[in-house]
């Protein structure tokens, strides 16, 4: 019987009662791309996802991103449940922002792909500045998951397991991600291509049972690979690439 009880625990702790989805995304696919490009080289960088709004220093903005890479990770891994009441964050792995340059490689447009770091944009050829742009949820959302921990709090701790295990559902509708493509040709900046991602979701200890309709629901990294490949095809479109 304790031995029963120890791997329910378990699996309420780590397992999601929580289902997410990504959509407002671009619908283009590597069939999508144009037949006929030259292949030519492409220097490009890529902003990590933060899970704030975009800090003002330098300082600060790199603080925020070596947070993110941490917590992000520990965050998706300790409480599965509540992934879809924030509204940019990139899971275990960071799939969102490695898949940038893992579809710049698919589509073979290019014939070298060179990463350059940020503010060293090369005086020829053609340059790309990759960033996840924070779309605030609802502050209502804010409030009420604030709400359920200060709850927790006041009554000396009795209430937080429950606000852990997900014992009170919340709903996201809104808020995301905006993927911004800046393209520089010969060190100055040609277009900045934008593409929304909106992040929904609920959490609910009561989903755990449908938390496979996971599997069948747009991640991050499907969403960012279809901002990816729409920005070449309206970056080839207009002469930009």
């Amino acid at each position: 019987m304790r031995t029963r009880s120890l791997i329910l625990l378990v699996l309420l702790v780590t397992l999601s009662g929580c289902i997410v989805t990504y959509g407002g995304f671009p619908n283009a696919t590597l069939e999508s791309l144009p037949k006929d490009h030259e292949p030519k080289p492409l220097y490009y960088y890529i902003e990590p996802i933060i899970t704030q709004a975009d800090p003002i220093s330098t300082k600060e903005r790199e603080r925020a991103k070596n947070e993110s890479r941490v917590g992000s990770g520990v965050f998706t891994f300790l409480f599965p449940g509540f992934y879809a009441s924030y509204p940019q964050i990139d899971p275990i792995g960071q799939p969102g922002y490695h898949e940038v340059a893992r579809t710049l490689k698919d589509s073979r447009m290019f014939s070298d792909l060179n990463l350059i770091d940020p503010p060293n944009v090369p005086d020829t050829g053609v340059y790309c500045y990759v960033d996840f742009d924070l779309r605030e949820r609802s502050p209502w959302l804010n409030e009420y998951l604030h709400a359920q921990v200060v709850a927790g709090l006041a009554t000396v701790g009795i209430l937080l397991p429950a606000v852990f295990l997900n014992a009170f559902p919340y709903y996201a509708g809104e808020g995301g991600t905006m993927v911004s493509y800046k393209l520089y040709r010969d060190g100055h900046l040609t277009k900045t291509y934008r593409y929304p991602i909106t992040k929904k979701g609920a959490g609910w200890i009561v989903l755990l049972p449908f938390a496979w309709l996971n599997f069948f629901t747009n991640d991050l990294k499907d969403a960012v690979r279809a901002t990816t490949l729409q920005f070449l095809i309206d970056a080839q479109r207009d002469g930009n690439l």
